[in-house]
């Protein structure tokens, strides 16, 4: 981890977020129909309001393959624990699964904020990096290659329990507020999923990330996080006071490409996903 890492260009530098994929596979006549994938999750870069180098935050649980921490512990307690947040962190980041083409998405990790009453400081910013590596298995098997790596930009609001809860909340306590950077990902309204078309050994897929509980956020929540009116339609989730809020990250793939509507229809404002490729036998994408 290099905990140097430049936030200035990063907007909640990272999601939802990041992960990217990198795939390989002999050459095949037919169109894949089954894949082996193995998740890699890793907080990059983060920072705090506090002091210190990274602003009070603290990273643990790293994960070999990008030596970098899987998760984020911040805040002085009031008597409930510090806050923290983690991605695969009971592995230290590592999945592994395999999918078929057209099938429902299957889980690959989770994304949990331990959301805890505190006092500063408390997390403002992260670079999440998640690298999947993705091969064929049938009609034919392929090898793993070396995974490219995506970035997630995290922009993270500790809201005052104050009653005023721009994000909502209850009994005085206001959810917090998580503002994911994707760009270049296709954001599918209709079910809050972010989408990328791939090409390999001839063919057109479309890899399908599905993050539980993204969506598109109020205009005050987004005003919030930003402190303006600039980047309203940005998109994350929020976590209720006092809970582990979980969220599941899973993947699809199907084998109809994904046709991007204009961005205005979208609401696609703050989404951004950095570093896509798509290349013969070799392609990334980010969760």
């Amino acid at each position: 981890m290099n905990s140097n890492t430049t936030f200035a260009s990063q907007t909640f530098s990272a999601l939802l977020g990041t992960i990217a994929l990198a795939v390989s596979g002999h050459a095949a006549a037919v169109p894949v129909t089954n894949w082996d994938f193995e998740v890699n999750s890793g907080f990059t870069a983060y920072q705090g309001n506090g002091g210190g180098a990274n602003g009070g935050v603290t990273g643990s649980n790293t994960n070999a393959l990008l030596n970098a921490p899987s998760l984020l512990s911040w805040g002085v307690s009031t008597g409930f624990g510090q806050s923290s947040l983690g991605v695969g962190a009971a592995t230290n980041g590592k999945f592994t699964g395999s999918l078929v083409t057209n099938d429902p998405a299957v889980n690959t990790v989770q994304l949990i904020h331990q959301n805890n009453p505190i006092f500063a400081p408390s997390l403002r910013s992260a670079t999440l990096m998640d690298v999947i590596s993705l091969r064929s298995t049938a009609p034919v098997s392929g090898s793993f290659m070396t995974p490219a790596a995506l970035l997630f930009s995290i922009n993270f609001l500790e809201t005052d329990n104050d009653g005023t809860c721009e994000a909502g909340g209850s009994g005085g306590n206001c959810n917090d507020i998580f503002v994911i950077n994707v760009a270049g990902a296709g954001f599918n309204p209709a079910d809050n999923s972010l989408n990328q078309t791939f090409w390999y050994d001839g063919e057109d897929y479309n890899a399908i990330l599905h993050i539980a509980g993204l969506g598109v956020l109020s205009n005050s929540a987004c005003d919030a996080v930003f402190n303006d009116t600039a980047h309203r339609g940005c998109i994350g989730f929020t976590t209720i006071e006092q809970q582990r809020n979980s969220f599941q990250v899973s993947l699809q793939i199907t084998d109809t490409p994904y046709v991007v509507p204009e961005p205005g229809s979208l609401a696609l404002m703050g989404l951004g996903l950095l570093g896509l490729g798509a290349f013969r036998r070799r392609w990334s994408f980010g969760v």
